[in-house]
């Protein structure tokens, strides 16, 4: 995991070994004598090295949180449930449930780095889960606890996983502006040395974002500061990633071999760990830099790992050049199996993750960029402003406008984005398509005007489709329907738009709630379903969207339709 780790709040690293000797005495100790020791006492002995063993860690984790329980202490049961933490890094599901304890155990203290720290926790595990909006969610309710308790370095913590979500993002420059930020703030510290955990973590994502830009002569300033600060700390705080990063600055700056060295120590590093994006990433870079070098095969090698260890929840942007790079290895190769395999399974992912990063670039738009321009636009305000009313009233005035202006200019951009990808997804379902036929379709195929004989066909799938009641089943999607009827998605939608009147959407909907209505009218068992079993029996995945769309069709929600229906044959 690369949570940028709070486990240094409870104040308790020490920079020496403990002694196997030591070990020893604790792992014959009884749990009474661990309980003569104080907490701090107890903390001091779990956190000195890294070298202890798990039943150590486990006997002194437990004699902690025994403690604390006894003494009432809700912090400390917190910092004991950190201790769990520890020794559960890779377990995602363990890790989270301990991080909701924490919050849950200290959600009314006052004037505490906790719940903060909780929140930091879980939106850092969900993150690293890819459930980047419950991420979000987390650690902006951290955001605010620890602005709210003037707690700068939980701030930047939030701040510095909320910035991870906009590398996710693409959104490589905004993210920047944040690690600078950071790194201003910790270099005007006199009390932070540049080996701490915070410092070294911070160089670490400056340098990255430095190479997401392109400014490869700046990453490669600070990879090398960071390494130095690195290797002079005991724990050799974020070495792995900062060599993986050396290895794709390397390969920028063209120093291949140099770069193949880097991204192998990574791997080792990192043990070859799939489920972490950067040896997925290393795998690209190790196949770049063997293609650089004249080596095809060992970097086709290299692709084709990546390939076959990437499924549909562990997809990623940063790997989307590998799909490229085989896309026309194969077709240079005129392999039109691996071709059609490859293709399907990109095309997929695509759409997964789009749909799944368009829905975290709203929240992080709605609930963290529009709220941080006002509170600028107030500091601002706060600064420049003291008894000109004139100029106060036109501050505001500005801070609106920009707002308005930004929000409508996303909402533009992200609907001109989504159409465009829809376009070009549709294309390549085409090229899918071609490829299974074995020929090519005539050039009028993807023309906009459609001849009657194809909206008369089109339309008589649809009867048959309607029927057969096809649009109760879940998860239905325009492109299914498209490819069940033999038609492409573009006609069917032109055809539903101009017959229908209504969106492929509203017309699925539609279908479902005239079914549900039929239903409860004549069916007297299905009048007694549960809504959430009724959403779920005529299509719909939630009650929210089923009661929405009840409502726009019958005037009412389902559950006022069939207290009015029993009413009506009393």
């Amino acid at each position: 995991m690369r949570v940028i780790s709070l486990f240094v709040i409870i104040g308790c690293f020490i920079s020496t070994l403990y002694s196997m000797k030591e070990q020893k005495e604790i792992y014959n100790s009884s749990s009474d004598s661990l309980q003569e020791k104080t907490l701090q006492e107890l903390a001091i002995m779990f956190w000195k090295g890294k070298d202890l063993d798990s039943v150590v860690r486990r006997k002194l984790s437990d004699s902690y949180i025994s403690k604390a329980k006894k003494n009432g202490d809700k912090a400390r049961i917190a910092d004991g449930y950190q201790m769990f933490m520890y020794m559960c890094k890779r377990e995602f599901e363990t890790y989270l449930k301990y991080s909701d304890s924490i919050i849950d155990i200290t959600k009314h203290l006052k004037g505490n780095h906790y719940p903060a720290t909780g929140y930091i926790f879980k939106g850092g595990v969900l993150r690293d889960m890819e459930r980047y909006n419950e991420a979000l969610e987390s650690l902006l309710k951290a955001k605010k606890l620890a602005e709210d308790n003037h707690f700068e370095i939980q701030v930047m913590a939030a701040e510095g996983i909320i910035a991870e979500l906009k590398t996710i993002l693409g959104k490589n420059l905004e993210a920047l502006e944040i690690y600078k930020k950071h790194f201003s703030i910790l270099s005007q510290k006199q009390d932070v040395k540049k080996n701490e955990q915070n410092y070294i973590s911070t160089t670490y994502l400056l340098a990255d974002s430095y190479n997401r830009i392109k400014s490869y002569d700046s990453a490669h300033f600070y990879i090398k500061n960071g390494i130095k600060y690195s290797l002079t700390n005991y724990y050799h705080h974020f070495y792995p990633e900062l060599v993986f990063t050396a290895g794709v600055n390397n390969y920028h700056r063209k120093k291949y071999k140099p770069a193949i060295d880097s991204l192998q120590k990574s791997l080792r590093l990192f043990d070859n760990n799939v489920d972490d994006i950067k040896v997925r990433v290393s795998y690209l870079y190790l196949a770049k830099s063997y293609k650089q070098l004249g080596e095809d095969a060992e970097a086709i090698e290299y692709l084709e790992k990546v390939e076959s260890i990437t499924n549909l929840s562990n997809y990623r942007l940063e790997i989307r050049e590998v799909f490229e790079i085989l896309k026309e290895y194969y077709s240079q190769k005129e392999d039109k199996s691996e071709l059609l395999e490859l293709l399907e399974k990109w095309i997929k992912y695509e759409k997964f993750i789009q749909e799944k990063y368009n829905r975290l670039d709203q929240e992080i738009v709605e609930k963290y960029d529009v709220p941080k321009l006002i509170r600028d636009n107030e500091m601002l305000f706060e600064q420049t402003v003291d008894n000109n009313k004139v100029l106060r009233f036109k501050l505001i005035i500005f801070g609106c406008l920009l707002i308005l202006v930004i929000t409508l200019l996303y909402l533009f951009l992200y609907k001109w984005k989504k159409n465009k990808y829809e376009e070009v997804l549709d294309e390549q379902f085409e090229k899918v398509k071609e490829l299974k036929d074995g020929k090519k379709k005539p050039s009028s195929y993807l023309g906009f005007e459609l001849s009657e004989k194809l909206k008369l066909e089109i339309l008589q799938k649809l009867n048959v489709f309607e029927n057969n009641k096809e649009y109760l089943k879940n998860d239905i999607t325009l492109v299914m329907v498209s490819k069940k009827l033999k038609t492409n998605s573009t006609y069917l939608s032109r055809v539903i738009n101009l017959e229908k009147q209504k969106n492929f959407t509203q017309y699925i909907n539609g279908l479902r709630i005239e079914y549900c209505i039929n239903e409860i009218e004549s069916n007297k068992i299905f009048r007694q379903y549960a809504i959430s079993s009724m959403a779920n029996e005529v299509g719909f995945n939630n009650i929210q969207s089923f009661a929405k769309a009840f409502s726009k069709e019958a005037g009412c929600n389902p559950a006022e339709y069939i207290k009015k229906y029993n009413e009506s044959i009393i």
